[in-house]
């Protein structure tokens, strides 16, 4: 066997390769991610475009959410809140069934008090009575109505009573913020709330002066958003919070997030319009997102016009994935 492989070698030498066309053909990659569609063939696609823009966008950090009733009153003086879970909104009910109980027993001991300092000044008018029993009545009175406001401001503590069903509600979220970043936390910027569901939709809300709440297990400070008008949510439900961070404001490449496209090793690419009719898949680096925007890293220059409606369906014609 030894003796035989010298001579195989020295005949595939003489031989040499064998001739006709080569076994690979070299193609630049430029070539590779260009498209020259059609005007017919533009027209169904109906591509449309948006041209990169480079603005200044906020940093934000994203924080978990939960929808709460606001029982407190407009002026902010008592704002209670109560989220979603039965033993909450029980424990609540009774406090406030209590606390009213104790305003109306209080309200009785007034009015009681009233009638009986009344018929002290008239005993005292017709001469049957004395200085002293209408001193008492007036210090009965007096009691009596301390111990009502305590029980009014003890009642007011615990906000509006609890909404019934249909009943208008103001919904706020309450945000759990870790106390070492609440100070790199821009509290009077709006935030981003958005469900949980994939391709929930963010919207702005206000933050609102909530109880200063906190836990310290967790080591958590919370902080209010009302939620937006039209906004469906249900009390107790978890949501996303988008919060920006101070002094964050940079300016960066932005996209429609629509535009950007991810290839199945995690890349990501965008089409531009280089000429008409052509276009050509470029390389993006998204960095983070700012609602329905992709700020990017890296990407297109300033100006470029890249492919929004209709990238998917480029990508499926480049490769041949498309009906």
């Amino acid at each position: 066997m030894k003796l035989l492989l010298p001579f195989f070698l020295l005949g595939v030498m003489a031989h040499g390769a064998p001739t006709g066309s080569a076994p690979a053909t070299i193609t630049k990659e430029a070539d590779l991610t260009t498209l020259t569609l059609k005007p017919e063939a533009e027209a169904r696609l109906r591509l449309k475009t948006v041209a990169v823009v480079r603005r200044t966008v906020p940093a934000t950090r994203q924080f978990a959410g939960e929808v709460v009733w606001s029982l407190g009153d407009e002026a902010g003086r008592a704002a209670p809140v109560v989220g979603g879970t039965l033993e909450e909104v029980l424990r609540l009910a009774d406090q406030q069934v209590v606390a009213d109980g104790r305003v109306r027993q209080a309200q009785l001991r007034v009015d009681a008090a009233m009638v009986a300092l009344e018929r002290a000044k008239q005993v005292l008018a017709a001469e049957a009575g004395s200085v002293r029993t209408v001193d008492e009545a007036t210090a009965v009175l007096a009691q009596a109505e301390a111990a009502r406001a305590t029980a009014k401001a003890q009642r007011e503590i615990l906000g509006a009573p609890l909404p019934r069903d249909g009943a208008p509600r103001r919904a706020w979220v309450r945000a759990a913020i870790y106390s070492g970043e609440a100070g790199t936390l821009d509290a009077t910027a709006v935030a981003g709330i958005r469900g949980l569901a994939a391709g929930a939709a963010s919207q702005s809300a206000a933050p609102v002066r909530g109880p200063q709440t906190a836990n310290a297990a967790t080591a958590t400070v919370d902080w209010y958003y009302a939620v937006p008008e039209g906004m469906a949510v249900r009390a107790g439900e978890r949501v996303a919070v988008e919060i920006s961070l101070r002094d964050s404001a940079t300016e960066h490449l932005v996209v429609p997030f629509s535009a950007v496209l991810h290839d199945i090793h995690g890349g990501q690419w965008v089409y531009e319009v280089i000429a008409p009719h052509t276009y050509t898949r470029r390389r993006v680096q998204v960095a983070r997102l700012a609602g329905g925007d992709a700020v990017l890293a890296s990407g297109p220059a300033v100006g470029a016009k890249i492919v929004t409606d209709g990238a998917a369906e480029l990508f499926g014609t480049e490769f041949m994935t498309g009906k």
